[in-house]
């Protein structure tokens, strides 16, 4: 078969023609698109384009409970190890207890802690704290932002984009390590045998909490009347 077999007739001669037609015009159209379409759309389809959005957040919380007795001036290492792929909104250190073997008022337990986060990822400062357990109290918190200014409340952004939206709602992979706390008893008992023997120690429940959460984007559809 010869090239003349592919243009002996009109109807061969004009599908010949189609196909060189489109064997040119291809090369040309992936060509020339990229420069007709804005760069918002090439480099990040919808994450660069400026819209109104529902921002929410899906919590997932990690937690760690421990229960100890300590007498007057007893300590305890308490440790944290946190590692999770989610983004890690705040962590918090909860102290409870509650002294209710007191023999009258005046005499009310009481805890003081203090952090030690220098094993976890990232500049998060250590705390103090301390608390009576009773007269309206019960303890105290300590808590660390991981994620900037986070609080879980869902929101309307305005005119920003998904991927600056998702910049700002990320802990940066921080976070992550071994967080720790030593708390310190303190016993307050009436000045005689008595009193020693009714009141000589105090339950603390120790509570480490880090809420973890996923970001959800939801387009804002204006819906005509």
């Amino acid at each position: 078969m010869d090239f003349n077999d592919f243009v002996d007739t009109p109807r061969k001669q004009i599908m010949l023609a189609g196909t060189a037609f489109f064997l040119l015009i291809f090369p040309i159209y992936f060509a020339v698109m990229p420069t007709l379409i804005g760069d918002d759309l090439v480099s990040g389809g919808s994450n660069g384009i400026s819209a109104d959005w529902e921002v929410s957040f899906i919590e997932t919380p990690i937690s760690l409970t421990e229960s100890i007795n300590l007498g007057d001036g007893d300590t305890h290492d308490t440790f944290f190890d946190l590692m999770t792929e989610m983004n890690i909104g705040y962590v918090e250190l909860d102290i409870d207890c509650n002294d209710n073997d007191d023999p009258g008022p005046g005499f009310t337990d009481s805890v003081d802690g203090s952090s030690d986060v220098s094993q976890v990822e990232g500049e998060f400062a250590d705390q103090d704290d301390n608390g009576v357990c009773g007269d309206g109290e019960n303890g105290f918190t300590m808590r660390w932002d991981v994620t900037d200014n986070y609080t879980g409340a869902n929101f309307t952004a305005i005119d920003m984009s998904e991927s600056e939206l998702r910049e700002m709602w990320t802990d940066g992979e921080l976070g992550r390590g071994t967080w720790g706390a030593t708390i310190t008893a303190h016993i307050s008992s009436p000045p005689s045998p008595l009193g020693s023997i009714v009141d000589n120690d105090e339950d603390y429940e120790i509570i480490w909490t880090a809420i973890t959460y996923e970001l959800v984007l939801t387009p804002v559809v204006e819906v005509e009347a």
